[in-house]
């Protein structure tokens, strides 16, 4: 039985469909992407004097710039995205009342020195979020 040799244009062929596959994958995960997630917010670190907090909306729309294999960092790849808010640090510059309120552009602020960083672009929703405290 004579031995089978290997054809040249069949190593041809999957010699240029890996370097498809790389270059591919090397220009996918090279771009920005803009990508939104929701977050639920957790509050902790209650102001002195207070025992309880009630947020007006429980989760946060973010969007984040992210590129490439990003994506699979944990705070994106968990089921149940989570965001941390110290509620202290929060209202530390809002006069003491029982009730604040803060626009988008203010929690935006306060998610990139505390949470996020420079990856997060905008808080797309809600458009003003209120913190009650007892």
């Amino acid at each position: 039985m004579p031995k089978q040799k290997i054809k040249l244009p069949s190593i041809a062929f999957l010699t240029c469909l890996v370097v498809a596959a790389v270059s591919w994958g090397v220009v996918t995960f090279s771009k920005d992407y803009r990508v939104s997630y929701q977050f639920k917010i957790i509050c902790y670190n209650l102001p002195e004097g207070k025992r309880s907090v009630t947020v007006s909306d429980t989760m946060l729309t973010l969007t984040f710039n992210q590129k490439g294999l990003k994506y699979l960092s944990a705070p994106f790849t968990d089921k149940e995205k989570k965001v941390y808010v110290s509620v202290a640090e929060l209202t530390k510059k809002k006069k003491k009342v029982s009730v604040y309120t803060f626009t988008n552009k203010e929690m935006h602020d306060f998610l990139v020195q505390h949470n996020f960083g420079s990856e997060l672009v905008m808080v797309e929703a809600p458009e003003v979020i209120t913190f009650y405290l007892r």
